[in-house]
């Protein structure tokens, strides 16, 4: 039976229109072809990123490590449970293979704990990201606090050839250095040549990072090396503000040494330039003058040392912002004396007491003049912990003995 003829012309149409535009459907599937490509499955291409949970040689995962490092280069527990919380989210990340935000998680931490292991772990982060300068950079950080430390020296051999240019802090001065910002990292130590280039009006800066605690007396040493300069010493803290601790040297040819009494494991930036437009080659060294005693760190009641009845204990004050504080055990009901032996011609003692509770009990007597002994006494209960405090009158400081009988 024929088709009506109606519907035999629309079947020709649509024959018609099928010829016309034949090349639409191999079209389309090249089309999805690609959006299948570019939007397939993610194992249909190439990671960047680590796989989960690969370990990374010379990645120091241990918590306890960061703050046994806080307690040895600050001298306190680090009571910060925000800073412990982002090191193990770093952790986490990493193990996420997720290196970019780790790297974020812990430089927030070394605001707070600028510490070896947390720099040591960010160099191994940036060397996986590619980013050599970084990397290098958060090495020298590690070894501006502890120059030998054992993870980065493996790290570093590990990468030589990565790490050509070497990440140990500078001994020669390394151009350009003219402000904070691109300040040269230098250690406690450790000598460092530079020169005062007259042509430019040149002023070097260089980063220093104080000695772990206990704090310290640091000499900072300007040995000149040409007839011409006449050095001058100026130091910024952490935040770039300058202190008062600056010196010149007026004469032209002289060297320049400063004694300063800074926070331990502090950054400190030095402008080295020349009085009057001077110039010429120096010497710069930062050293550590081991000015604390074996009783130190000891600075609040909290860190206070134990020592026994009848035992002198020789120490020190050594400026006026230094403190010792001292406990004792008391082994029945009685007065104990307290005596200050006077070790120096310099030093004006000065004694507090405090009750088991850490609270205030008296002080001793006023000593007026420098070098004069202090004794005091005081009640104390049986199998009680008792508390004193040394210090200084009148920004003084020298060596002294205490016994407690």
């Amino acid at each position: 039976m024929a088709a009506p003829p109606n519907a035999r012309k629309k079947r020709e149409r649509s024959e018609s229109r099928v010829l016309k535009y034949w090349w639409v459907a191999p079209v389309l599937g090249c089309i999805g072809m690609i959006g299948w490509i570019a939007t397939g499955p993610r194992w249909s291409r190439p990671k960047i990123s680590a796989p989960v949970g690969k370990p990374i040689a010379g990645y120091e995962a241990s918590a306890l490590k960061m703050t046994q490092e806080y307690l040895r280069f600050y001298g306190k527990p680090l009571d910060n449970a925000g800073i412990e919380r982002a090191f193990d989210q770093a952790n986490q990340r990493v193990n996420a293979g997720d290196y970019t935000k780790a790297v974020g998680l812990l430089e927030g931490v070394s605001k707070v704990a600028a510490v070896p292991v947390v720099f040591n772990n960010l160099g191994v982060l940036y060397a996986e990201l590619i980013d050599t300068s970084s990397a290098l950079n958060a090495f020298r950080e590690a070894l501006a606090r502890d120059i030998n430390y054992p993870a980065v020296r493996l790290n570093l051999d590990r990468m030589k050839d990565v790490m050509a240019l070497g990440a140990d802090p500078v001994t020669r001065e390394v151009e350009s250095n003219n402000n904070a910002s691109v300040a040269n990292i230098i250690a406690p130590g450790k000598a460092v040549e530079g020169e005062i280039d007259a042509a430019f009006n040149d002023e070097d800066f260089f980063r220093v990072t104080t000695p772990p605690a206990p704090r310290d007396l640091v000499s900072i040493e300007i040995a000149n090396h040409s007839a011409t300069l006449a050095p001058v010493l100026k130091i910024f803290d952490a935040e770039k503000r300058m202190t008062n601790w600056g010196k010149i040297g007026w004469a032209p040819g002289s060297s320049l040494q400063q004694t300063i009494a800074p926070a331990p494991n502090t950054t400190l930036y030095l402008q080295l330039s020349g009085h009057g437009g001077s110039a010429g080659a120096y010497t710069l060294l930062v050293q550590p003058q081991r000015s604390f005693d074996a009783y130190e760190p000891n600075d609040d009641i909290y860190n206070s040392r134990r020592i026994p009845l009848g035992m002198a204990v020789a120490a020190g004050i050594m400026d006026a912002s230094d403190t010792d504080y001292y406990s004792f055990v008391s082994p029945r009901t009685q007065t104990v004396s307290i005596a200050i032996r006077n070790q120096s011609t310099t030093l004006i003692p000065a004694l507090g007491t405090f009750n088991p509770d850490m609270r205030s009990s008296g002080s001793g007597p006023d000593v007026r003049t420098p070098g004069l002994n202090l004794r005091h006494t005081m009640q104390v209960q049986q199998d009680q912990v008792y508390y004193i405090q040394v210090r200084s009158r009148a920004n003084t400081a020298g060596e002294y003995s205490v016994i407690i009988e």
